[in-house]
């Protein structure tokens, strides 16, 4: 990505383009064209394994000859005794039906509500585990991986972040035998008691246990993350997609116990430190949000996140939060996710953020009054917006959604995909719904573009030649990119559409 001379909008062109798109906003399938064709800047919400196809997984798997639970749809890579399973392969019997079965069990396509026993949330994060035995391998990883920059260089995304993997931390998770089960059941004591002051000094405790010098086990389990994290970008390069950046988010389940998450937490960030944001250049936490463990621990989560972020200042992250909507929980839990997010765990980005207008008032925490719009808004903390995700897993959507809610009180919004191989779904899809339901103007959507590149984690400018891209770097590229793609519309390559001829779609 060498740069160029600075180039500039045609104030014409810019108009034009607007005009153009404000005749086809209520038209779904021109709205594809258009999008599908602009430049989209970042998607920096993606999690890997749920970000390929079924179809790739089915045919990965087939390649492979592993064998599958036709009832549950779990993999497995050796045939298991107790489990009835068939082994995948392009020559067995009865292929297309098998196909089409599992990749209904793998994604959303298809699904029928009164036919699963549990919520669409349950069966949006159970796909994760019937997909382990295939995505455990780095090389499979490598091969979802390749897919996820042929899809981003044929939908005109430049960037990637992606939620790739977590850190392997061992049994003791970085400590001895003893220590793990002095400290886990002091800190699950703590939770119990809502004693956060001995909470977060025991944490401390346990923070300094893992950067001790002489602490091997955890130096190792850094430089075999930091090592697994290259092997995967290694294997999954290819050259005709090199316009395509790609960056890494590590990460740790909220739903393990707490002494686990903290220690994957501190591999990512010690990580993070020493490769200098090369490559792996922040840390996020997911799973469930509503799950026992982490409802339970979720004020325990963001104090680890609060002693990671005074330890290693220079790492980013961006959290899972609010993802959460009324009926999901209990409504007095809805009152502090992002709240706690933002003012306890020091996020630099919310993930979601849906359950924001049921705390964003004044929210009280530890007897202090918070305004957590204020404080996003002052900070300039974006929201990652992931418009098909929470239709299907919080059953919100139109004037449901906050994003409008987020936008008019001066909240940076992104637009990304979170999980496009399960849902079924693209980037280009999530523009279109975002201007079809909440009729954002073509300067909002160029402007949640740009918000892509500009709150990402990669480094804001080079400190040095040998540095790899910045953030200037980007903006460079999509400053052309929307130049040439503006210039189109004047060359009257688009034919406009009658607005009166657009259909209905609200």
């Amino acid at each position: 990505m060498e740069t160029t001379r600075e180039v500039k909008p045609d104030p014409r062109y810019v108009e034009e383009t607007s005009n153009y798109l404000n005749s086809i906003r209520k038209n779904q399938a021109a709205l594809r064209h258009f999008f599908n064709i602009m430049p989209k800047g970042g998607d920096v919400h993606n999690h890997l394994t749920g970000s390929a196809y079924a179809e790739t997984y089915f045919e990965l798997a087939a390649k492979k000859g592993m064998y599958v639970n036709l009832e549950t749809g779990r993999l497995y890579t050796q045939k298991p005794i107790e489990v009835e399973t068939i082994r995948l392969s392009k020559d067995m019997d009865d292929l297309h039906n098998h196909r089409m079965a599992l990749i209904d069990k793998w994604s959303i396509r298809n699904f029928q509500p009164y036919k699963y026993p549990l919520g669409p949330d349950e069966y949006f994060f159970g796909t994760f585990g019937l997909l382990a035995a295939l995505t455990s391998d780095v090389n499979n990883l490598a091969h979802l991986m390749n897919e996820l920059k042929v899809r981003a260089y044929k939908e005109r995304v430049q960037y990637l972040e992606v939620m790739a993997s977590s850190p392997s931390v061992g049994q003791y998770c970085l400590l001895s035998e003893d220590d793990y089960k002095k400290y886990d059941k002091d800190l699950k004591e703590y939770v119990k008691e809502n004693n956060i002051s001995e909470l977060i000094s025991t944490l401390q405790t346990i923070l300094d246990k893992f950067s001790d010098e002489k602490n091997e086990e955890a130096t190792k389990c850094v430089n075999d993350y930091l090592d697994s994290i290259y092997t995967l970008d290694e294997l999954s390069r290819n050259g005709q997609f090199s316009d395509v950046l790609c960056r890494y988010q590590g990460y740790a389940s909220r739903g393990g116990e707490p002494i686990k998450v903290f220690a994957q937490l501190y591999v990512v960030h010690k990580a993070c430190i020493k490769d200098e944001r090369k490559l792996l250049v922040g840390c996020n936490i997911v799973a469930a949000e509503n799950g026992e463990k982490s409802m339970l621990y979720y004020r325990s989560h963001m104090e680890m996140f609060a002693l990671l972020a005074e330890k290693f200042k220079s790492v980013p992250t961006s959290l899972h939060a609010g993802e959460l909507t009324m009926g999901l929980v209990r409504p007095e839990h809805l009152k502090y996710h992002i709240t706690q997010a933002v003012d306890i765990g020091k996020a630099h980005r919310i993930g979601h953020g849906v359950d924001i207008s049921f705390e964003s008032w004044d929210v009280l925490l530890d007897g202090c009054s918070i305004d957590i719009l204020g404080v996003m808004r002052d900070k300039a903390i974006p929201v990652e917006i992931n418009l098909t995700s929470n239709e299907f897993i919080l059953g919100v959507k139109d004037s449901a959604h906050p994003i409008t809610f987020f936008h008019k009180n001066g909240i940076p919004i992104i637009i990304s995909t979170d999980d496009p191989g399960i849902l079924r779904t693209s980037l280009t899809e999530q523009f279109t719904l975002a201007v079809l339901r909440y009729g954002f103007s073509y300067e909002e959507i160029k402007q949640f573009v740009y918000n892509s590149i500009k709150y990402s984690f990669l480094p804001e400018r080079k400190t040095s030649a040998e540095d790899y891209f910045d953030r200037e770097d980007l903006i460079e590229k999509l400053d052309r990119d929307f130049v040439f793609f503006e210039n189109r519309f004047h060359k009257s390559d688009f034919t406009p559409i009658d607005a009166e001829c657009t259909g209905s779609n609200n």
